[in-house]
């Protein structure tokens, strides 16, 4: 593909192309809110990212991490991503980006990420071992949102995954569900992990009442579903309800569901997890936990402002809570 020019990227914003120049070239002299829509549009775009400038000077500017794969190309994280900046711009600080593609990893990248003389990180997601092992040895106030792993120098993000899954079986049982099944893939991250431990201790917690019934699939081709496997689950068991990992996979669900020739939620209650938009739209309606994701972006930007004007440097996990958002895609079967 054909790399775009900083022409193209200045029509595409409705900008000047001196406007795109200074924004991608690191200059002062660009809203926050322009840089962002800049960058955003140039990686879809297919811009190299590694040409984005990282300004010099640093007293003042956070270095924001992620991949493009994720962080300019999903709903999911641009509240978040903008909570951010809106909150750091607040406290009087500038959010740069460092934005990285998946499989060009390279010594030139890490180089430039060595030299970056920030205040502090802020890592979105899934972030490589090469470019974590930079981040950490810069000895700066660190903070992960929603991490793939652990990570014992960094201050981490997560929301409520175990406590919440645990209340959606609850919640299920409430209803008169005994045979609850979880959908997901442990392999995927931390927060998918956390979701199966959650279903998992309830279903311990209620063994005289509930059968565990753990749909794990592999998830590293991205598919967030894996049709066979659940269609096996169903048909040889007399599973209700089914507790997923996230809200593509309980999207994906019901698609299986529906082929099966089952209704959701007549036959089978379906609940996710993370209230995408697209929940919104299906019918039935999703059930999910919703992830506030403007008060992420809050706290995360606090909890670093207060670290650089502090000059302490503390490490913490810190679980953000995650309320459940009851729509139609579960039912109470004792009124069936």
């Amino acid at each position: 593909m054909k790399k775009p020019t900083l022409e193209q990227i200045a029509i595409e914003c409705h900008v000047t192309k001196g406007l795109v120049s200074r924004a991608l070239g690191g200059k002062n002299n660009v809203s926050d809110a322009t840089r962002e829509k800049i960058v955003r549009k140039a990686t879809e775009l297919g811009y190299d990212t590694s040409k984005l400038k990282v300004h010099k000077t640093s007293s003042n500017r956070v270095l924001l991490i992620g991949s493009a794969r994720i962080l300019f190309k999903e709903d999911f994280w641009q509240p978040i991503i903008t909570s951010i900046s809106s909150t750091l711009s607040r406290n009087n600080l500038i959010m740069e980006y460092f934005v990285f593609e998946d499989d060009k990893i390279d010594d030139n990248l890490l180089k430039k990420l060595k030299e970056s003389t920030c205040s502090a990180f802020i890592v979105i997601h899934v972030t490589p071992t090469p470019i974590m092992d930079v981040v950490i040895s810069k000895n700066k106030p660190t903070v992960v949102v929603d991490p793939e792993t652990f990570y014992s120098e960094a201050t981490q993000f997560k929301f409520s995954n175990y406590d919440s899954i645990y209340l959606a079986v609850q919640r299920l049982m409430q209803q008169g569900h005994t045979d609850i099944a979880f959908y997901g893939s442990d392999s995927h991250s931390t927060s998918f992990r956390e979701r199966h431990e959650g279903y998992m201790a309830c279903i311990e917690n209620n063994k005289n009442i509930l059968k565990p019934y753990s749909i794990i699939f592999d998830n590293r081709n991205k598919m967030y579903a894996n049709e066979d496997m659940l269609i096996e689950a169903l048909n040889n068991n007399p599973i209700t309800a089914i507790v997923c990992a996230n809200d593509i996979i309980a999207l994906n669900a019901i698609k299986t569901i529906t082929r099966l020739g089952k209704r959701v939620p007549e036959d089978v209650s379906v609940i996710g997890f993370d209230n995408i938009r697209a929940g919104e739209f299906v019918s039935p309606k999703l059930s999910t936990f919703n992830i506030p994701r403007q008060e992420i972006g809050e706290e995360v930007a606090k909890y670093v402002a207060n670290s650089i004007k502090s000059h302490k440097i503390v490490y913490s996990q810190i679980v953000i809570r995650c309320d459940f958002v009851e729509r139609e895609s579960n039912i109470d079967i004792n009124k069936k």
